[in-house]
């Protein structure tokens, strides 16, 4: 019999009391709301000690993402935690095991978190896949923008609800492994959590184009969110954002990283600008994530993967035959192939699947096993951009 179950509503106050604990979360009612909000929305698998007392705990929210156009269901892990006196007990390792299995039972392509440690959540089979910048600077260093033809307007969150989701999905940097915001989850993420101002750029036609969620305090604007759709509706809400220099000393922006920064539209380089390493990902199924992923069927000739090391999906490990015919690329899990090979450990299969790194990159430095000539035929299926996550498990 095992220590590890899936936990029901009736678990809520002992999983609350757990996270209090474990992350000295203070129990509001604001954050009473969120968190049965949040376990509402999820599956909470809980290890149970012989007097059937919660010892440790896991949560996995479900969302939809789009992968480059590709829709896969996620699982975003979020609240780990165990009691002091049960840790070192391999309570996380079973809890981890049973609910690998039971997200790819229920449609699972991929999992997201964000670490407390790298090293801890690799040996699950997850792997660095999304980087932020962060901007924290004076505001005297902040870049203005030239006067547009449209209008800035702060908004209640009533108001700005429905505009803030339309543009989000609108904007073609959330659909690189951005999540699929449901409405449940808008409110987790803006009002329940602080008291956040928004603002909505209108052009000069009075079509919102972009919106900007913030926090304002003493001395310091911090930017939660910034979406536009155009380099007008950018350059107004950055024009907004730097009118604010004389009412603050610092501007925080933390945003995911593509790729790209905002320092080549200051006369001085801003010198509180920063890229860190943030939420980790792993495939969960390789063959359905393959089946699931349409680039695969631009694959020019038929070639083998072979994955290794999954210890807590076994189910991934062993050799995936992308085998190209008339009718399209099959997948087929094999045995032995004597197509052209490329090895690779899970969390590479999903760095390279997810844009996080290029194979030239991996096989320069001995992270993935092949033939160099194979490298352009594995580029055929794979992003050619950077993943980008706005949002936090």
């Amino acid at each position: 019999m095992t220590d590890v179950k899936e936990m029901t509503s009736e678990h809520v106050e002992d999983m609350l009391s757990l996270v209090s604990y474990a992350f000295q979360w203070e129990l509001s009612d604001n954050n009473r709301k969120r968190f049965s909000m949040l376990a509402e929305n999820s599956w909470n698998f809980g290890s149970f000690d012989e007097k059937g007392r919660l010892a440790s705990q896991v949560m996995a929210t479900p969302f939809k993402i789009d992968l480059f156009g590709d829709h896969h269901l996620m699982a975003g892990i979020g609240f780990v935690a165990s009691y002091p006196e049960y840790r070192s007990q391999g309570r996380i390792d079973r809890i981890m095991t049973e609910l690998l299995a039971t997200s790819r039972e229920r449609g699972v392509n991929l999992s997201y978190l964000a670490p407390f440690s790298y090293p801890f959540y690799r040996r699950y089979g997850y792997e660095l896949t999304f980087e932020r910048a962060v901007y924290d600077v004076p505001a005297s260093q902040w870049p203005d923008s030239p006067k547009v033809s449209g209008r800035v307007e702060r908004l209640s969150w009533t108001e700005a609800k429905p505009v803030i989701q339309e543009l989000f999905t609108a904007a073609k940097r959330h659909h690189q492994g951005g999540v699929e915001r449901e409405e449940w989850w808008l409110s987790f993420k803006f009002p329940l959590r602080k008291n956040y101002t928004y603002a909505v750029y209108y052009d000069a036609k009075d079509i919102p184009q972009g919106y900007l969620v913030y926090l304002l305090e003493p001395g310091k604007l911090t930017i939660a969110e910034w979406t536009w759709l155009t380099g007008e509706a950018f350059r107004g809400l950055n024009r907004f954002v730097a009118s604010h220099n004389g009412s603050v000393a610092n501007i925080f922006y933390d945003v995911g990283f593509d790729g790209q920064n905002l320092q080549f539209l200051t006369q001085t380089p801003m010198s509180g600008f920063t890229v860190r390493p943030e939420m980790m990902a792993r495939v969960v199924d390789v063959k359905r994530f393959l089946k699931d992923t349409k680039k695969v069927q631009a694959l020019p000739e038929s070639i083998a993967l072979m994955v290794t090391g999954d210890s807590y999906a076994a189910w991934n490990n062993g050799i995936f035959e992308l085998r190209k015919g008339d009718c399209g690329v099959d997948i087929v899990q094999v045995e032995e192939t004597e197509l052209p090979l490329v090895k690779l450990s899970i969390q590479r299969f999903t760095q390279l699947f997810m844009g996080y790194l290029s194979p030239e990159t991996l096989l320069f430095h001995g992270l993935i096993e092949t033939d160099e000539s194979l490298l352009k035929v594995l580029k055929t299926i794979l992003p050619n951009q950077k993943p980008i996550l706005e949002d936090y498990f």
